[in-house]
């Protein structure tokens, strides 16, 4: 009898292997240029609460698709666009999207597992993340409010420091991160990272000074510091209760009689818990949802995962609980929950019971 550790290994995941330094280390380099060289001030005009809101919540839900985020590597970034002014609601907007929106990650889910199930999530993903995004700058509009003004006066007193050099910088780095993620035999992606790294290094060194330098790693520092005591432990911990947890066991808790409707209402909801709460290294979950699908799992509860299984999992729960508090990250997961399992559950009544290709050539 095999256990969930055989379908989905955590272990393999970018923080134990060697995709550490194409995949997490540019993340957070990026992360740190982000709070070193964004002025609060351009972050709130663009990203803040007082920006147009159709702009701010555009750009965050769509940001992710040029990235290839996981749950790991999307932590640092949500925390730096939020210490530097993003209101909560477009934080919070990217926090989901961007790891489950990548153009990556929708190809795959249409050669994987289908067509309908990857044009849903690209559709829902989105929607969703601005859903669950308004829906936290309603419920927290008057701590919002006091945290932008303080960021405000902030900025008045240390005064704005960045120029035209950043953003050249910024654009290497989200490039860098980029090609990291992408999966590719280590000979192409060695040399493109390196061709990526020389230019990055020749202008940073031309444009910016040795305080500039020190200042970008102390925030890379500070980050490291927040997520990694975090993340490895849980990571670990995840390990080992997958390692206990028979497939069987699975196969039973998200399967019902198609036409049971609370049956499916339960089982697409715990899978949506499941998913929230699980690490999937990136792209993980697609082959996770499509070998418990041609085990005879309901395409409610595989939906549900695969709109949840790349966003945030415990690790990144823990860490952002220290970040931001317990109160909003609890009620962001609660809206997630509720608004993919919704999601999930009207692609069951659109699509109905899932089908694969694969079956139907036998």
């Amino acid at each position: 009898m095999g256990s969930l550790k055989d379908i989905v290994d955590v272990l393999s995941c970018c923080i134990f292997t060697w995709k550490i330094f194409t995949t997490m280390v540019p993340a957070f380099l990026l992360a740190g240029a982000i709070a070193a060289f964004v002025p609060s001030a351009t972050m709130q005009r663009y990203l803040g609460a007082g920006a147009k809101r159709s702009s701010a919540y555009g750009v965050a839900a769509i940001s992710g698709m040029v990235l290839s985020l996981c749950s790991c590597n999307v932590v640092p970034l949500f925390v730096s666009i939020y210490r530097r002014g993003a209101g909560i609601g477009p934080a919070f907007t990217f926090l989901f999207a961007g790891p489950a929106i990548n153009v990556v990650s929708a190809i795959f889910v249409i050669q994987v597992v289908g067509v309908g199930a990857g044009v849903w999530r690209l559709v829902s993903v989105p929607l969703i993340a601005i859903l669950v995004g308004i829906a936290m700058a309603l419920l927290f509009r008057r701590q919002e409010a006091i945290r932008q003004e303080q960021l405000v006066a902030v900025e008045a007193l240390a005064g704005a420091h960045a120029s035209w050099r950043a953003w050249p910088l910024f654009i290497l780095l989200l490039l860098l991160v980029a090609y990291g993620a992408w999966d590719m035999d280590w000979t192409p992606k060695i040399v493109g990272m390196l061709l990526i790294c020389l230019p990055t290094a020749i202008f940073f060194i031309l444009k910016f000074d040795f305080e500039e330098f020190k200042e970008w790693m102390w925030e890379v520092w500070g980050l490291l510091k927040l997520v990694v005591p975090v993340l490895v432990p849980a990571l670990l911990l995840i390990a080992f209760v997958s390692s206990q947890v028979s497939i069987v066991w699975v196969d039973r808790w998200l399967s019902a009689d198609p036409g049971d409707t609370w049956g499916m209402i339960r089982i697409t909801t715990l899978a949506d818990v499941f998913g929230a709460l699980m690490y999937f290294p990136i792209l993980s979950e697609v082959a996770f949802v499509k070998a418990f699908l041609l085990n005879g799992m309901s395409i409610g509860p595989g939906m549900a995962i695969l709109l949840t299984g790349a966003g945030l999992s415990l690790p990144g729960v823990i860490i952002l609980a220290r970040e931001i508090g317990w109160k909003k990250i609890i009620i962001y997961q609660l809206l997630i929950i509720l608004f993919t399992t919704l999601s999930a559950l009207l692609f069951v009544s659109e699509i109905g019971q899932y089908i694969c290709a694969c079956m139907q050539l036998q």
